[in-house]
């Protein structure tokens, strides 16, 4: 039987977040009220267990703030997020898993992207009315 999201973060050290939408993991180089960088890392993978596994080791590099990932797919894809306090390490890390076999990875600047957030489409048909004023909060690391 396939471990259950929860299950794999747990085993690997990550909490659950956002009411279980997320499993979550401090880096090494978060403290209180320490800055992170505005531009994250943002992975896409069918693999939970390899997506939980690559943000564990992230988590443990030397200027990792923040590492999560979902507990629930979109149209078999898991999202995976990894924060760091410094602009090198992002781009480092994305020119070392932009070509990468099992996941999909990109750089989202929060800096260029918080003032789209209101704009932000719910393409949950159940609750769609075409109008795109449902909104996702900012604060991905405010936990």
């Amino acid at each position: 039987m396939e471990k259950q999201p929860q299950q794999i973060g747990e085993s690997l050290g990550f909490r659950s977040v956002m009411d279980g939408r997320f499993m979550a993991r401090d880096g090494s180089a978060r403290k209180p009220d320490a800055p992170y960088c505005n531009k994250k890392i943002c992975f896409a993978a069918t693999d939970l267990s390899f997506l939980a596994h690559l943000l564990h080791e992230l988590s443990e590099h030397p200027q990792a703030y923040f590492v999560k990932f979902s507990t629930r797919s979109r149209d078999g894809m898991y999202l995976g997020r990894c924060f760091f306090i410094d602009q090198e390490s992002v781009g480092e890390t994305w020119a070392k898993y932009k070509n990468h076999p099992k996941a999909y990875c990109n750089i989202q600047d929060d800096d260029f992207s918080i003032g789209w957030r209101e704009e932000v489409k719910n393409w949950n048909a159940a609750h769609d009315d075409g109008n795109a004023s449902d909104t996702v909060k900012n604060g991905d690391v405010d936990l």
